[in-house]
């Protein structure tokens, strides 16, 4: 049976799978970091097969490596549940403005135009610090400070559907709002919202990482790489190797969120 080829555009986004899948094999063969004060400060070092370390060890004297694979799924995990959570909003908004009519759907215009005249940063954080530390906490704050320029993109959507001539038929033979909204506008909103999840996915790594140097823990044992970043800041001179490696890793992360995002768009 001959080989049926992969679409050029999931070739070009094989590497960022294997970017993702990377870490998901690291995981299982790196153990969780553990505290070792007689190791702490160490450079990298090699010293043959069952003895070495690619990027030396923390002011802790926990394994940088072990940090970066585990405290990567951590970030991972906020952005993606805070982009998902934004995406729900968004479909409680649009299903609100288009079952409710103009009223409603002016109210969430102006709801949306009040949350955006602050930036999303400003918003997760004064949310972040109110409500406390935690994961769900986390989610939370990014889910709601990126609803407001998501549901405004939407509401755009929305306009242009109302021009499909077999939408504007559906409403001249007497349907109902319901009936337009989950018949007829939310098939063409199913690959919107999947456009919307990553075109603001490079965007909601960075917030994390930011909310996590900022100091807004998710309260777990092992900190995300923002944190990771914040907590050794202050010897990046003296000690560069506990701290490029987080850097370098949230860079090349929102790179690859970023090359998903133009393929996926």
């Amino acid at each position: 049976m001959q080989n049926i080829p992969l679409n050029k555009r999931y070739k070009k986004q094989v590497w960022a799978i294997s970017f993702f899948g990377f870490f998901a094999i690291a995981s299982v063969f790196i153990s969780s970091p553990d505290v070792n004060a007689s190791l702490a400060y160490v450079s990298p070092y090699f010293k043959g097969l069952g003895d070495f370390s690619v990027f030396g060890f923390s002011p802790l004297g926990e394994s940088v490596a072990s940090l970066l694979v585990w405290g990567f799924w951590q970030t991972i995990f906020i952005a993606f549940s805070g982009r998902f959570l934004a995406i729900v909003l968004v479909f409680v908004g649009s299903a609100a403005a288009s079952v409710g009519g103009k009223s409603a759907h002016f109210v969430i215009t102006r709801i949306c135009e009040a949350f955006m005249t602050l930036p999303s940063l400003l918003i997760a954080l004064s949310l972040g610090f109110i409500l406390g530390e935690g994961a769900y906490v986390m989610i939370l704050v990014i889910g709601i400070s990126e609803w407001a320029f998501n549901q405004k993109w939407m509401l755009g959507r929305l306009h242009e559907y109302e021009r499909h001539d077999y939408i504007m038929a559906s409403r001249l033979l007497g349907a109902g709002p319901l009936h337009l909204f989950f018949r007829q506008h939310f098939p063409l909103m199913r690959a919107d919202l999947g456009v919307l999840f990553f075109l603001y996915l490079p965007g909601s790594l960075l917030t994390v990482a930011a909310l996590e140097f900022l100091g807004l823990s998710t309260g777990a044992g092992i900190p995300g790489l923002g944190y990771q970043v914040a907590l050794n800041k202050d010897v990046v001179f003296l000690y560069p190797h506990t701290i490029l490696p987080s850097g370098v890793l949230i860079v090349l992360t929102v790179f690859v969120t970023n090359h998903m995002r133009n393929k996926s768009a």
